[in-house]
């Protein structure tokens, strides 16, 4: 799902775009935050999100896509081993 984006004009339309890679989730908008599932950005700590920023252009988008693929392959356990929505509860 990562290499899934949308066109960068969906993007430049003010559009954000969600969405998930084993128990990673994410969210493209004016930033981009990664965090361990399996709750939205909403119910995750602070601390466990992840932001980095990127410009608002084609190369920004590839260069976010890129990020994730980095963010995801560095710990593959953490993701691989996120629990399941029905056995935890929400961060906040």
């Amino acid at each position: 799902m990562l290499d899934c984006l949308p066109i960068y004009h969906w993007f430049h339309c003010g559009n954000p775009y969600s969405g998930a890679q084993g128990g990673m989730r994410y969210l493209v908008a004016p930033a981009k935050k990664a965090d361990p599932g399996p709750w939205s950005l909403e119910h995750t700590a602070d601390e466990k999100q992840e932001m980095a920023e990127f410009p608002g252009n084609q190369e920004g988008l590839d260069a976010a896509v890129a990020w994730l693929h980095e963010r995801y392959e560095a710990e593959p356990d953490k993701w691989a081993n996120i629990p399941s929505i029905l056995d935890c509860e929400p961060d906040k």
